[in-house]
């Protein structure tokens, strides 16, 4: 099933009214649930997270697509555009992340975003 994982968004009336329309399921995070895994969170069965230390997460918060397919991915981010939502900080779950906590994705898309503007 297609659906949103919506991590500390200031927005998230606006995401889950994008999402809406789009027929997209949305997930809100609490706080309390970032120790849990990204899998766990979007109701897929996985594995138990690894620990990784709790850290600030990005102001803007994490937008975490699960199954999405390619078209419907496109359709989403140029919704988003349309309705001026900003989330610089964007995953897709993925075999690799889904046993990753909230706290580790914060850190793998901090430590890619700082790479991408060391090129």
């Amino acid at each position: 099933m297609e659906k949103l994982l919506l991590i500390a968004i200031p927005d998230t009336d606006g995401v889950e009214q994008v999402a809406r329309r789009l027929r997209l399921r949305t997930v809100l995070v609490q706080p309390e649930q970032y120790a849990r895994s990204l899998g766990q969170l979007a109701g897929y069965p996985a594995a138990a997270a690894e620990e990784t230390p709790a850290l600030p997460l990005p102001e803007t918060g994490l937008l975490v697509m699960c199954g999405l397919k390619n078209s419907h991915m496109d359709k989403l981010l140029a919704a988003l555009r349309n309705a001026g939502i900003v989330i610089p900080h964007k995953a897709v779950l993925t075999p690799t992340n889904q046993n990753w906590n909230v706290c580790r994705l914060a850190q793998e898309l901090e430590r890619e975003r700082q790479a991408m503007g060391e090129k």
